[in-house]
């Protein structure tokens, strides 16, 4: 018989509210997911099953280890990309969340030719080009899923030290060092996705200069915990929680 895990109560209620946030801030769709590593234990992380976000609950969650194995027996759908996030846990130990989502300001930078670039203070931490991963460069033609951990620490390898990397046709992987973190990253990088698609429209864009960069790459804890305070306040009174777990994705 499986011992259960002791549960980090505290964290997956962040990674639950962090759900609720991404969603309610149009950057979580109905496909992505989010996942936290383990602080007692840092070669476990915990995600939820394959279901509706809107839904997701911490009953949902689950332990997995770096190589995206489930630590508890399991009888219902699994995120078939739950690799990417063992990818990074694995590969980072200076990271502790991540997310990935396709969410529709993005979309375009996964598709053109144009690079997704930091032009604010907010956005700084991107750089000024996001790296673009490309499944067919080393895969050929895939199912376009992330489903096993060749792709996964593929990927990883693609996102180099930064937190954020795009699928060519696919979505975003964005990662940080909480939560907290991690929510900030993933809303503003939507933020300056949207800014780059207005500016292209108008016939220009400013991106960040590098000396720019280098002073605003660092997010300040102070704005982590005021953004999370935020859209936390922002969230609906009563969010479902019946479950109805979908099909593998």
């Amino acid at each position: 018989m499986i011992t259960p895990l002791p549960r980090p109560t505290a964290l997956i209620g962040d990674l639950v509210c962090a759900t609720r946030i991404l969603i309610n801030q149009a950057v979580l769709d109905v496909f992505g997911h989010g996942a936290v590593r383990d602080p007692a234990t840092p070669d476990v992380f915990w995600m939820g099953v394959a279901g509706a976000p809107a839904r997701f609950s911490p009953d949902d969650v689950r332990p997995f280890d770096l190589n995206g194995n489930p630590l508890e027996r399991n009888d219902v759908p699994l995120f078939s990309e739950r690799f990417l996030h063992a990818a990074v846990f694995k590969a980072r130990p200076d990271l502790h969340a991540s997310c990935h989502h396709h969410a529709e300001a993005l979309m375009p930078y996964c598709l053109g030719p144009q690079a997704l670039g930091a032009t604010s203070q907010t956005g700084g931490w991107m750089g000024a080009t996001v790296p673009v991963w490309d499944s067919r460069d080393r895969f050929g033609d895939t199912a376009m899923l992330v489903s096993d951990m060749i792709q996964a620490d593929d990927l990883v390898r693609a996102m180099g030290p930064g937190t954020m990397v795009l699928l060519r046709g696919h979505g975003a992987l964005v990662a940080g060092t909480s939560a907290q973190d991690m929510t900030f990253r993933a809303v503003h990088a939507c933020r300056e996705a949207r800014c780059n698609t207005l500016a292209h429209g108008l016939g220009a864009l400013t991106v960040l200069s590098a000396g720019e960069i280098a002073l605003c790459r660092s997010i300040a804890p102070a704005a982590i915990s005021r953004s999370w305070d935020h859209w936390s306040a922002l969230l609906p009174a009563h969010t479902p929680t019946t479950p109805t777990k979908g099909r593998l994705s």
